[in-house]
């Protein structure tokens, strides 16, 4: 499976690409931005993206901001339900307002920061990739 990993805090990007790696292969991204093109290209070569965890506060591009493009994109390219990736939201806002906000661009779940090995792979369970 291959899986994006995108927030502005390194330690975050590493501590999820480390508990992540032993799932599939990590790409890191540090804005969404970036995370945004990386995603463009892999619907125009056929890539499939297992997995996409955003934090939402980032420069350029919010994690929320970022998931809409992804959404919008995959409709405009018709991308099968099924090639969709899962999209966790991985943040430090627990709030109803983000979380809301999060689901309504459809984010598959919602991890607030600090987290723990357990709660990511209890998440992979719930979603049925891994």
């Amino acid at each position: 499976m291959n899986i994006m990993i995108v927030d502005d805090e390194l330690i975050s990007r590493k501590k999820l690409s480390i508990i992540l790696q032993a799932y599939g292969k990590c790409f890191e991204f540090s804005d969404g931005a970036s995370a945004l093109e990386f995603y463009k290209n892999a619907v125009k070569e056929n890539t499939q993206i297992g997995l996409i965890t955003l934090d939402i506060d980032m420069p350029k591009l919010t994690g929320i901001e970022t998931l809409g493009l992804i959404r919008d994109l995959q409709k405009a390219q018709n991308v099968p339900a099924s090639n969709r990736p899962k999209v966790f939201m991985v943040t430090s806002m627990n709030d109803q307002k983000n979380l809301m906000n999060s689901l309504t661009q459809g984010c598959s779940d919602y991890i607030v920061k600090p987290f723990d090995e357990e709660k990511i792979i209890d998440k992979l369970h719930n979603h049925l990739l891994i």
